[in-house]
């Protein structure tokens, strides 16, 4: 059927009905790309054996003049229909190329996309020298006194010499988009990185009368090595966390620096400003003032423990925090849905797809990706 499309003959509409939705699709932008006409002039007649023999044989019975010429024709109308041939070729390469470019909608079961590897991340040393951590599996790095072991490329461990007394100088892990890392300090305190996470601290904390490290961005969850004679301090946009051993959220995605606690007690300062924090409270930094209220800490600590938990949050934010868990970007075709709220807790997997597709039946979204590209839609 799809051949004799090709060869100039009007479809029936039920002809038309019997062909895939990709046949329909290649001929419209065939005919649309005018090459459909240009090809099936040629591709029409050229391509039957009893043509060519019928023509060979007219040439033969003509006069020599005739038989060079039609040589000549012949051998033209072959050039030219290799030319249609390849015509045709392109076109259904062109068709295939944008076919691929179109967002594929997201469907229960479907996968379109690469499962993301959260096991990334990039070590910066003392010296500035930089090692992307999943390229070097269960690798030892020598700072100084201090052992640094990358283990399964999911856990950073330092092992400092005891009685190092001298300051030690700072290592950066940065960890990207779609990442999840986990550090275990020369304490013992041990701190998990969340995707698009940048933190600052000292290889080893001899000789110094506080443990301070620096979350320049992202989020973390710290669970600090008890020392009351060393408090630890989490710097973290303006915002000094102060403890002596506890377990706490730092989250500076936004503009407003939240602090979740889990276990003890933290005390919170920002310039002359300051507050203490109880397990189960939570404090809003908006620049001016600490807000505190209670809260589930379950719900802004589960990210470490591989679960994605929303509570009546708008999809905008759904969507940022999906995107940089699975290292992708999202574009709202209306951008009024970015206000409608949504709460659901998941199972974090290695395909977006299966949040997506929840998430779409819970709120009548629909959900397409092109790329590394989500499109939101009703």
């Amino acid at each position: 059927m799809l051949r004799a499309i090709y060869n100039g003959e009007q479809p029936t509409p039920e002809q038309w009905q019997a062909l895939s939705p990709d046949e329909q699709e290649l001929i419209e932008l065939l005919q649309r790309e005018q090459l459909m006409a240009h090809a099936v002039a040629f591709l029409g007649s050229l391509d039957d054996d009893a043509a060519w023999l019928k023509l060979h044989g007219n040439i033969q019975r003509q006069s020599p003049a005739l038989r060079t010429r039609g040589v000549r024709d012949m051998r033209w109308l072959q050039y030219a229909a290799v030319a249609a041939g390849l015509l045709l070729l392109g076109a259904t390469a062109l068709f295939l190329l944008r076919k691929n470019d179109q967002p594929r909608r997201v469907m229960a079961g479907t996968y379109i996309t690469t499962p993301v590897n959260p096991k990334r991340a990039m070590l910066v040393l003392v010296n500035g020298q930089s090692v992307e951590l999943n390229k070097n599996p269960d690798s030892r790095i020598q700072q100084g006194q201090t052992e640094i072991t990358n283990i399964d490329t999911s856990l950073l461990t330092y092992t400092a010499k005891a009685g190092d007394t001298k300051p030690a100088g700072f290592n950066t892990l940065i960890v990207p988009k779609g990442g999840l890392y986990k550090i275990q300090l020369a304490d013992g305190s041990e701190v998990w990185l969340n995707a698009e996470t940048k933190l600052r601290y000292p290889v080893h904390f001899g000789g110094v009368a506080k443990r301070t490290v620096f979350l320049e961005s992202g989020e973390a969850y710290f669970r600090i090595k008890k020392n009351t004679e060393q408090p630890f301090i989490v710097n973290a946009a303006g915002v000094d966390v102060r403890v002596t051993g506890t377990e706490f959220n730092v989250n500076t995605y936004t503009k407003y620096h939240t602090t979740t606690l889990v276990h003890g007690s933290v005390q919170l300062s920002a310039g002359t400003i300051a507050t203490p924090l109880q397990p189960g409270e939570q404090s809003i930094f908006t620049g001016t003032a600490f807000i505190k209220r209670t809260v589930d800490v379950d719900t802004y600590t589960a990210w470490k423990d591989g679960q994605i938990i929303f509570e009546e949050t708008t999809l905008e934010e759904v969507m940022n925090s999906l995107c940089r868990q699975y290292d992708f970007t999202a574009e709202f075709v209306l951008p009024e849905l970015k206000e409608r709220k949504f709460g659901g807790r998941f199972r974090k997997t290695g395909q977006i797809e299966d949040v997506l597709t929840a998430i779409g039946k819970a709120g009548n979204i629909q959900f397409s990706i092109r790329g590394k590209t989500i499109f939101i839609d009703k």
